[in-house]
């Protein structure tokens, strides 16, 4: 495929991201040569986004889409990006996330480079950190939300972003924004959820949120506690700073299945947990929310204009209106969704849809928790050459947010974790409903089917009215590919609920368990009444009665296609052995720190002294104290990337938790300033003086054990 006239190579970078991507490429080559590991190599590379593929010697890219919201020209640059680094198609997540395979690893700057000309960056889309912050795909269009919230996600993203508050965690952090009364973003799943709320103040509209705390999905799913019913907006920096340090202070670091912050509020107990967060507001103060921070994210809207009504009667096209138009709350104008299936797009049809978001969308289109793209802001008159637009390239599929829109994540095919084929399994189960199930798709319309490689939840099955998790069984020393059956999940504001586990079913039967569940919610259901619902009134053991034929598995000889994946017939089904995901990268160094090294290089910074090389001699006694704090820090499986956020962890984990008894207070602010003074004998003294001290304190500080009641363990939580 030839690559169309965008090319961003001429708009110039920010000399921060210059400077950083130089270092990765350093890095990448110290790593080819042998001088650093792999253990320091996957830190690093984790932090800008780039993942360990299941094929050897390829990487994903996972892209950062703050808020949602791209513009046509960035969809260009993504699909250009996976045609020129990748394998020319892009995966869009449950996370608003773009992901592109098959890239080499000396590639993975230039990528970035080319990326961040269109403004799009991959940093912090992996590792111990906040991740893509995600927000209503509607938001700013829905007849129903209190408030655009886009701009409060992507202020919050700039200000997280690269902060040393959330490089080093001991886990990742998922962050989401909704502004409806209906739930699109999975409010309830998050460590950090902001319902949008407005409250009448004086006779003046003040907005704020309903703040919703430790959710999370896995291997042991939590729905979030409610932490404040209305936070005025100028709070959210403070509240955001607050509850990290709180994470990263006290957050298990040792037990990788107990590090989410849903632990720590289940091993502290919510009051205990809440007063904690109280306090460490009051410590972090004021953090101004500037009007400038409320930068407008959208393209500049058009004024809606009524043409003449257009009359369109085509049946295909009268059924994609039903599934894919939505309401809007500016006359004149619809939503759309354009149905990716499975959240995939080849580059070419992402190039050509980008010129359709020119064209019919004022240059705009969101990324939905759907996994499909949504154009905010369509002239009601346009919607036939929309949707014929759409038909030129493939993408006029009905169906979209229905029962045969199934989320999946890629699993097996590309995921070091995955067990089986959720893409090959999620094909299936769609080509069937528009086929020989198709008798449902009416009265299932609203069912929710989501498919997860394996218990981590990346496509959500916890939260599904259907879900399913790849797993695995043997049968005659075979092993047969399968799946945990999840049914009544929902994510909602109002009855958020888990699915119960119903059984383990082989794949070879995934459409026969879809087909005896929907025949069953055809025949039990009562008026108005749900799926979620009516499993919950007909009970898991009617279900597991009725689904318990499902269960058995053919010998090979009577039926060897019990042992195939879906999408996968010709090759033999195993489980990979002692493979170990990356998506939350390791927490310690492969070197130990030790007191010999800070003093060591304490005697660096004091040759630099003794031969008048002040301003080295400033940065070196800056180098020792960082030095000194890492030794301490290793010990609680700290390892931070840089001099600045080691100083920072140790004032954060042991200062502000009163294990330093007071000493060491501002430990960073203070050698931050005396770095920062002009070099002289006087000032470099001082920073030699003050960092011996402080190296001294670190060679016998002893921290103290976090103490709280045991978490349970969850079955696993290496990923979700």
């Amino acid at each position: 495929m030839t690559v169309t006239s965008h090319d961003p190579a001429t708009q110039p970078l920010p000399e921060g991201i210059v400077q950083e991507l130089a270092e990765l490429e350093e890095h990448i080559k110290e790593f080819r040569r042998g001088d650093i590991g792999e253990v320091k190599m996957q830190k690093i590379r984790l932090q800008f986004g780039v993942y360990a593929q299941r094929q050897d010697g390829v990487q994903m890219v996972r892209i950062k889409i703050p808020g949602a919201v791209l513009s046509g020209d960035q969809l260009t640059c993504l699909a250009d990006a996976a045609e020129r680094f990748g394998s020319a198609f892009v995966h869009f997540t449950t996370r608003e996330d773009a992901q592109i395979y098959y890239m080499v690893l000396e590639s993975a700057p230039e990528l970035m480079r080319f990326l961040a000309r269109s403004g799009i960056t991959t940093r912090e889309a992996c590792g111990n950190t906040v991740r893509n912050i995600t927000a209503c795909y509607r938001a700013g269009t829905s007849p129903t939300e209190a408030f655009d919230v886009a701009p409060y996600a992507h202020a919050l993203f700039r200000y997280l972003v690269r902060n040393d508050h959330n490089q080093v965690m001991g886990r990742k952090f998922k962050i989401a924004f909704e502004g409806c009364t209906e739930d699109h973003s999975g409010v309830r799943i998050h460590d950090i959820g902001w319902l949008a709320r407005v409250r009448q103040e004086n006779g003046k509209e003040r907005r704020g949120f309903e703040v919703h705390v430790g959710g999370g999905l896995g291997g042991a799913p939590m729905l979030s506690h409610v932490y404040s019913e209305f936070l005025p907006v100028e709070e959210m920096y403070n509240f955001a700073s607050a509850i990290l340090r709180l994470f990263d202070r006290y957050g298990e670091r040792k037990s990788r299945m107990k590090a989410r912050m849903k632990f720590l509020i289940q091993a502290m107990g919510w009051e205990k947990f809440k007063e904690a967060l109280d306090k460490e507001r009051a410590i972090v103060g004021p953090i101004p929310f500037l009007p400038e921070d409320m930068i407008d994210v959208h393209q500049p809207i058009p004024a809606p204009r009524r043409g003449l009504p257009v009359r369109d009667d085509r049946p295909a096209y009268l059924r994609w209106h039903k599934d894919s138009v939505l309401a809007h709350k500016m006359p004149g104008l619809r939503g759309v969704n354009v149905r990716l299936r499975l959240g995939d797009i080849e580059s070419e049809r992402l190039r050509n849809l980008a010129d359709v978001v020119r064209r019919y969308s004022a240059n705009e289109a969101r990324v939905s928790i759907e996994q499909n793209l949504y154009l905010p802001w369509v002239r009601e008159e346009e919607l036939p050459a929309l949707y014929d637009a759409l038909v030129a390239i493939g993408l006029g599929d009905a169906g979209a947010e229905t029962v045969e829109d199934i989320t999946t994540c890629p699993a097996a095919d590309t995921c070091r974790l995955g067990i089986a084929s959720a893409k090959g399994l999620g094909s299936a189960l769609s080509a069937a409903l528009e086929n020989e199930l198709a008798e449902y798709a009416d009265v299932a319309r609203d069912v929710k089917i989501k498919i997860s490689g394996c218990p981590n939840g990346c496509a959500q099955h916890a939260v599904a009215d259907i879900g399913f998790h790849s797993a695995a069984q043997t049968e005659d020393g075979r092993t047969v590919p399968s799946y945990l059956l999840f049914v009544g999940g929902k994510a909602d504001l109002q009855t958020s609920r888990l699915g119960g586990i119903i059984g383990r079913f082989p794949a070879k039967n995934g459409i026969k368990v879809l087909e005896a569940l929907l025949s069953t919610y055809q025949r039990e259901r009562r008026p108005g009444e749900d799926f979620g619902t009516c499993a919950e009134r007909i009970g898991e053991a009617k279900l597991k009665e009725i689904l318990e034929p499902l269960r058995a598995v053919r010998s090979f000889d009577e039926d060897p296609s019990f042992y195939q994946d879906w999408g996968h017939a010709n090759e033999k089904f195993a489980v990979r052995q002692g493979v170990k995901g990356e998506c939350a990268g390791t927490t310690v160094a492969e070197k130990i720190p030790s007191v010999a090294d800070a003093q060591e290089a304490m005697a660096q910074a004091e040759a630099y002294f003794s031969h008048k090389e002040f301003e080295a001699a400033l940065a070196a006694g800056y180098e020792a104290a960082a030095a000194a704090a890492r030794v301490p820090l290793y010990r609680r499986l700290v390892d931070p990337f840089t001099p600045e956020q080691t100083l920072w962890e140790f004032e954060n984990i042991f200062v502000r938790s009163g294990q330093t008894n007071g000493q060491w207070t501002d430990v960073r602010k203070e050698f931050d300033g005396l770095r920062r003074m002009e070099p002289g004998e006087g000032t470099a003294r001082a920073i030699l003086d003050r960092a011996r001290e402080f190296g001294a304190f670190c060679a016998g500080f002893k921290a103290d054990p976090i103490k709280f009641k045991a978490a349970p363990a969850a079955a696993q939580e290496a990923a979700d």
